[in-house]
C-alpha cells in the first residue's frame, strides 16, 4: 500500500477548484451524464435516502482517502450542518480542511499555502448543506443497488459538467460508507469512512479556522 502523502491530500484541493471551473470539456460531459429514469422503487430509494442523510446532523468518522494514482491518506472527519466541516489529516500529511459555514479553508501547515472557497460550491458543501434534495440542485445520474449497497451519483444541476459525486451506502440500517468524486476530466478520489459516529456533539472551536496569516507580524 502507498504511503500516505501531501499528495493524496492535496487532490482534494483540486477537486474543489474543478467543482468550481469546469473547463472547456464540460458541455460533451453533461451530455453523457443525462437524468436517471427512476421507477416507484427507484423514487421510494431516494426518498429513503434523503430522509437518512437528513436526519444526520453531526458526524464524526474516521476516514482514508485515495487518489487517482492510487496514494492514501487518512484521518478524521469532523461535520455538522449546516455547512460546518473539519477534515484533519493524520501524519505525516501536515493538511487541515476547515469549513466554518461560509468558506472552506485548505491550509497546508508545512508550505504555508491557504486556498479558500465557497463551501457550498465544493464537493464537500453537498454534504454539509442544510437539507439534501436529489432531482432538484443535485441531478441523479446513476442508481444502483446490490449485495446489500446502495450507490446514488449526482451532479450539480446548474453545473452537470462540473463533476460528479456518488454517495455509497450500506442497506439494513442504511449507513454511508463511502463517497467518490469525479472530476471533469474523469479521474477520480474515494473516501471510505470508519468508526461513523452520528448526531454527536462537536464543539464550535472544531469549525474555526485559526488564520496564521492573521497572526503575522506588521513590518
Amino acid at each position: 500500500m502507498a504511503r500516505p502523502s501531501r499528495r493524496a491530500a492535496c487532490w482534494l484541493a483540486l477537486l474543489c477548484a474543478a467543482w468550481l471551473a469546469a473547463p472547456a470539456p464540460a458541455p460533451a460531459l453533461a451530455q453523457e451524464a443525462p437524468a436517471a429514469v427512476l421507477d416507484g422503487a427507484g423514487k421510494a430509494v431516494l426518498a429513503e435516502a434523503e430522509r437518512y442523510l437528513d436526519g444526520i446532523r453531526s458526524l464524526k468518522a474516521r476516514f482514508l482517502q485515495e487518489a487517482p494514482g492510487g496514494e492514501r491518506a487518512e484521518g478524521v472527519i469532523y461535520l455538522r450542518r449546516p455547512g460546518r466541516l473539519r477534515v484533519e489529516y493524520a501524519p505525516p500529511v501536515p493538511v487541515l480542511i476547515v469549513g466554518d459555514g461560509l468558506l472552506l479553508h485548505y491550509h497546508d501547515r508545512e508550505l504555508g499555502q491557504i486556498n479558500e472557497w465557497p463551501i457550498a460550491d465544493t464537493p464537500l458543501g453537498i454534504l454539509a448543506g442544510e437539507e439534501i434534495r436529489f432531482g432538484e440542485e443535485l441531478t441523479v445520474t446513476a442508481l444502483a443497488r446490490g449485495a446489500g449497497r446502495l450507490e446514488i451519483t449526482v451532479v450539480r444541476g446548474d453545473d452537470p459538467g462540473a463533476g460528479s459525486l456518488a454517495l455509497v451506502f450500506e442497506e439494513a440500517p442504511l449507513t454511508l460508507r463511502q463517497w467518490r468524486v469525479t472530476d471533469p476530466q474523469g479521474l477520480v478520489t474515494v473516501v471510505s469512512l470508519f468508526d461513523l459516529e452520528t448526531d454527536v456533539a462537536l464543539q464550535p472551536a472544531l469549525f474555526v479556522f485559526d488564520d496564521p496569516r492573521e497572526k503575522a507580524p506588521v513590518r
